[in-house]
């Protein structure tokens, strides 16, 4: 089943459809889509949460159990998500992101391009979403970490993302090697004006390097000639995890 763990503990599935619900009533969602079914131990929870409700599934083994949920064969799509504009999407479905949240037990080890294809634009219209990911991950982007990741600086910009809860690795089948976690993310009423193409560019030439100072890599990009960051003096002896979002803004504007 495509390296999958399957979740099994009976009070996280129940506490995680009753976390969906409140999201989607008190957000005015209108549209759900769960990302990752598989053997639908979550989705014959949450299905009847909307009328509008979507499975993206890249595993066609799971067929079989999706079907037996109740669930409409027009509302299943085995797709690989990361293959999936999630705005073109719910068009042809006739959703729009503007009234959709988007939940799942998502891969690990491909977190990182769903949250970017979901949460990184200009102009984000998801409502937000309902999540288990990695631990780690989860303890690295939660709006209040104390180190922030990459993730965190694209993420954060117009969603708050809140860590709810550590689910450990007994609650699955097989057991994960690491620790779990369920995170929720809703979409800010004012979202920050930062260039986006900006920030990533800053982040890709930062990040291989977070646990140098800032002052540091920037001369390490001027001897090699591919920097032109001017870091003022007194984040000079930063790290890149450790910024606030206006030493960050001061730094790419």
């Amino acid at each position: 089943y495509l390296g999958q763990n399957f979740l099994k503990d009976s009070s996280i599935i129940n506490f995680i459809r009753d976390s969906i619900q409140k999201l989607y009533q008190e957000s005015g969602a209108k549209t759900l889509v769960e990302i990752g079914p598989g053997k639908g131990a979550i989705t014959r929870k949450i299905y009847q949460i909307s009328t509008d409700f979507f499975v993206i599934e890249k595993d066609t083994k799971m067929e079989e159990y999706l079907n037996k949920i109740g669930l409409e064969r027009e509302k299943i799509y085995f797709e690989n998500i990361l293959n999936v504009d999630i705005e073109s999407f719910l068009t042809k479905n006739g959703g729009d992101e503007k009234h959709t949240l988007v939940v799942g037990n998502l891969p690990y080890y491909i977190t990182s391009p769903i949250f970017k294809s979901l949460f990184r634009k200009e102009d984000p219209k998801l409502l937000g979403g309902f999540f288990m990911i990695q631990n780690e991950v989860g303890e690295k982007i939660k709006s209040d970490a104390s180190k922030k990741s990459y993730l965190w600086w694209l993420i954060n910009r117009a969603y708050q993302v809140d860590y709810v809860k550590m689910v450990p690795a007994k609650c699955f089948s097989p057991a994960p090697k690491v620790k779990s976690c369920l995170i929720r993310c809703t979409k800010k009423a004012q979202i920050e004006n930062i260039d986006m193409n900006a920030l990533e560019t800053f982040l890709n030439f930062f990040s291989p390097y977070s646990r140098k100072t800032l002052g540091r890599i920037a001369k390490m990009g001027e001897k090699k000639g591919i920097s032109t960051y001017h870091i003022p003096e007194e984040l000079q002896k930063k790290r890149l995890e450790e910024l606030t979002r206006d030493e960050l803004k001061k730094i790419i504007n």
